[in-house]
């Protein structure tokens, strides 16, 4: 096949599998994808890596061309040397978009109407189809029909492998098991959103608006709007009976875990960052002042300070957004002893 043909379908295989195995592709990981679908054709000076190889002539003499660079050996002899990438730079995606590339290229090579010996040093040539009338001449009508065909998949494809097939699916159905694993596989490095329709379990009143998600926590999501926090799911818990949801990714961004301890200090006295969820505990004097805050739920709300009933002093902070737990500064509140794990938003640009 000419190079092109081996780039398209190398790009193709590529994406392919990443998305299968639940990986986003990238445009330098097609790329990378692209160059191993070169790589075989280093046997014969005529192709256009092998151009510029220069023992390219001395492999053709040597071996022939589709031989022992389009066979099992020349698959295990990459996997061997661009392992560095693997072992030492840690650059998996790039490793194994090399590999896949290397493959689709004697995947498609089948095709030709000389085969390829796979399994070398068997010179048995594999080919398929059986039928040589149905194979393909290098530079034919046949290879370029197929090249379109190529491009044409690949031009629809590779938007969708952006995406993921599950996330597509997901997406189409809009269901609430799809919407807690998508939180659970963005939720690292993207701020969220959820658009949600269906009716408020407590008051069957319809809903049909977007909440931030805030965190994903064990088999569902906790969303928020207007400073309160609803906790949905799939299970009888969810605060929203959901007929649809939709989950998008807003801003990139990193997390920042801060780790506090506190010994007697007055609540206002402690920073708090903007954008930031809290989670921890704090053992406090002066509950009259609080009772608002921590009575003040609706029904519906998930509580993000509670008191522990165990011990009657002690608050258990849950996903709790700063603007909340603002609630509890003017009030006397005093801390003797706490905890906290503050996880700080920044955008990434």
């Amino acid at each position: 096949m000419i190079s092109v043909t081996h780039i398209t379908f190398g790009i193709l295989g590529t994406e392919f599998c990443l998305t299968s195995l639940g990986m986003e592709p990238t445009a330098s990981s097609l790329a990378i994808g692209s160059l191993g679908s070169l790589l075989p054709d280093i046997d014969t000076p005529k192709a256009s890596l092998g151009r510029v190889f220069p023992l390219s002539f001395w492999i053709e003499h040597r071996w022939g061309h589709r031989t022992i660079t389009h066979s099992w050996v020349f698959i295990v002899l990459s996997c061997i040397l661009f392992s560095p990438l693997l072992f030492f730079f840690k650059k998996f995606l790039i490793y194994s978009c090399l590999i896949l590339g290397v493959i689709s290229h004697i995947m498609i090579d089948m095709a030709n109407t000389s085969g390829v010996t796979f399994f070398y040093p068997d010179t048995t040539r594999y080919v398929f189809p059986a039928e040589k009338t149905s194979r393909i001449e290098v530079g034919s009508k046949k290879e370029f029909i197929l090249l379109a065909i190529l491009i044409f998949i690949t031009t629809i494809t590779t938007p969708i492998s952006y995406i993921g097939y599950k996330s597509l699916f997901y997406r189409l159905s809009q269901n609430p098991y799809g919407a807690v694993e998508e939180a659970q596989k963005w939720s690292d490095e993207f701020l969220l959103s959820a658009t949600i329709k269906g009716i408020w379990k407590e008051s069957q009143l319809p809903v049909n608006e977007n909440f931030k998600v805030l965190a994903v926590q064990g088999n569902g999501i906790l969303i928020t709007k207007n400073n309160k926090v609803f906790y949905i799911s799939y299970n009888p818990q969810s605060s929203i009976i959901i007929n649809k949801i939709w989950i998008a990714k807003e801003k990139k961004m990193k997390k920042i875990l801060i780790e506090k301890k506190f010994d007697y200090i007055l609540f206002d006295s402690i920073e708090i960052p903007e954008n930031s969820i809290i989670s921890g505990y704090l053992f406090y004097e002066g509950y009259e002042g609080i009772q608002d805050v921590v009575y003040g739920y609706e029904e519906r709300e998930y509580r993000t300070i509670r008191i522990d009933p165990r011990v009657g002093n002690k608050l258990i902070i849950s996903y709790c957004p700063v603007e909340v737990l603002k609630k509890m500064r003017n009030k006397g509140l005093y801390i003797s002893h706490g905890e906290l794990t503050i996880t700080k938003f920044e955008e990434v640009r």
